[in-house]
């Protein structure tokens, strides 16, 4: 008894027609929405952590990258300058990362026009090409 396989390139080519538009549009607004997606949350993501990071690393050059030291002085930050009161240490905790989210946030609208002409020049790159 042969066994007789047909793969998918051994069959006939079948003639382009409107059953299958309508499926490589929908592919081709999935691949494109997929891109648009990774590509912001790359960007979202570069921004938010060069923002909330460069604090970090101004803060250790200043104690010469002893991450030891950093942290003894923010100890005696918050338990002199803060008078150890718990209250006043979240609302400073609190203020601290809300103006650092708030100046990542302007930096993602200083950036954005750029990143937006970017990602529509790709895609219309991509659209050219065959």
């Amino acid at each position: 008894m042969p066994l007789h396989l047909v793969s998918p390139f051994d069959r006939d080519p079948e003639p382009p027609g409107e059953v299958e538009a309508k499926p490589a549009r929908k592919r081709r607004f999935l691949a494109d929405l997929c891109f648009i997606l990774i590509k912001a949350g790359a960007f979202l993501g570069s921004i938010y952590l060069a923002v909330l990071g460069l604090p970090l690393a101004v803060f250790l050059l200043l104690v010469g990258g002893n991450p030891t030291l950093l942290f003894t002085q923010l100890g005696n930050l918050s338990a002199h300058y803060l008078a150890a009161d718990h209250l006043a240490q979240a609302q400073f905790v609190q203020a601290t990362a809300f103006g650092l989210l708030g100046l990542a946030t302007l930096v993602v609208i200083w950036r954005l026009p750029r990143f937006i002409d970017q990602v529509v020049e790709t895609l219309a790159d991509q659209r050219k090409e065959p």
